[in-house]
């Protein structure tokens, strides 16, 4: 599939209140090593999570991301967000290449989402970039029909506290390690039926 846009960026779209708002809400979570779809990787991924499910925040989120989808002309549909990931790199830790979309439909959940994939990213940056370095968020993708030829992109807007970064779940992105401080975030996915 080519897109006539990779990712879509709201720069500065969450004031900080509402930032710190979530972060506390992510802090009051049970927090527990980062896991991928095949296990405890840390080869490919090490950092800790807490999974949210507040109404409130989705009432924040959503409307960017109907706009997103619409403004970016992916137009998928998408009837429901899984909960919500809070997620917390320290020194060293990172997130590897991946994409968040499975090959197979979602099995054995709730209605809302048994026989649906992942159709949108988002990532929210809930850290003040002065805090950190390091930690920067970056996408990948095949350029056209060049099949040998990758961009790789880092999203200098994704550090700005408040910038939410949307995305097709099938983009390639990782998180780079973290040299000093600490980076906190909202992950979240958008899901519908599987694509044809």
């Amino acid at each position: 599939m080519i897109l006539t846009h990779n990712y879509w960026c709201f720069k500065k779209a969450i004031p900080s209140e509402t930032c710190k708002k979530i972060l506390k809400a992510g802090r009051k979570k049970i927090i527990k090593e980062a896991l991928t779809f095949e296990g405890l990787q840390k080869t490919k991924r090490d950092c800790k999570i807490a999974w949210i499910n507040d109404k409130w925040i989705y009432d924040i989120i959503n409307p960017f991301i109907h706009t997103a989808n619409q403004r970016a002309r992916w137009n998928f549909q998408w009837d429901w967000n899984e909960d919500s990931q809070f997620t917390i790199y320290e020194k060293g830790q990172y997130y590897g290449w991946h994409v968040d979309q499975r090959p197979e439909a979602f099995k054995n959940k709730s209605k809302n989402i048994d026989g649906k994939t992942r159709k949108l990213s988002l990532t929210l940056q809930l850290t003040d970039k002065s805090t950190y370095t390091g930690g920067d968020f970056q996408l990948m993708w095949i350029l056209g029909d060049k099949k040998d030829l990758l961009n790789i992109i880092t999203v200098n807007d994704a550090k700005d506290i408040g910038t939410i970064i949307i995305f097709p779940s099938f983009i390639h992105h990782q998180v780079l390690p973290i040299t000093k401080g600490k980076r906190e975030s909202l992950v979240n996915w958008s899901i519908g039926k599987r694509f044809n």
